[in-house]
């Protein structure tokens, strides 16, 4: 009676060793660049919350393969919402710009585009409102990104450079409030 246990118990015990071993984790996580450390002014612009184009809205990073064709990168995440980190880049920066100013953002890309050579896209309309309850004035406009090229080799250079995109969004605005001066 115990030599079959003891029979059954070693094979399941030789059936252990038949387990996969463990993978290393592949996913990454990134945010856009950390908040800058600018001093805020009390009557600061306000920047709504920023809208993103539907496919830009998973954590998963969004790629452009074709016109119409996007994939995700189930490898490279995003650890806040793109539209989040975009938001908070764009009040960090504006926050120091004495202003009435209302500012909104819908941005339609912020990815790479394998289909025109990895190149790096930001491409958004803004509407700033001033004047307060007097006279509101509104400045409509759009914005395209510097030309920029991902070497396809490391995730976070291609994060840094979208960074930089947004970066360049927050300077464009930036120089729009001061033309309302």
């Amino acid at each position: 009676m115990r030599l079959p246990l003891l029979l059954v118990f070693c094979a399941l015990l030789g059936a252990c060793n038949v387990l996969p071993q463990p993978q290393a984790e592949t996913v990454r996580h990134f945010t856009l660049a950390g908040p800058t450390v600018t001093p805020a002014v009390s009557d600061g612009a306000r920047v709504q919350p920023v809208q993103v184009a539907g496919h830009l809205r998973n954590r998963t990073m969004a790629v452009r393969v074709a016109e119409n064709e996007v994939i995700y990168l189930d490898d490279v995440i995003w650890a806040e919402s793109l539209a989040d980190g975009i938001t908070q880049t764009l009040r960090n920066r504006l926050a120091a710009i004495s202003s009435d100013a209302v500012v909104s953002v819908q941005v339609q890309r912020c990815e790479l585009d394998r289909s025109v050579g990895n190149s790096v896209q930001l491409v958004a309309t803004y509407l700033i409102i001033t004047g307060g309850t007097g006279s509101p004035v509104e400045l409509r406009g759009s914005f395209t990104a510097t030309p920029r090229t991902w070497d396809g080799k490391n995730h976070g250079n291609l994060v840094a450079l979208l960074s930089e995109a947004v970066g360049e969004l927050a300077d464009r605005l930036v120089l729009r409030l001061s033309e309302k001066k």
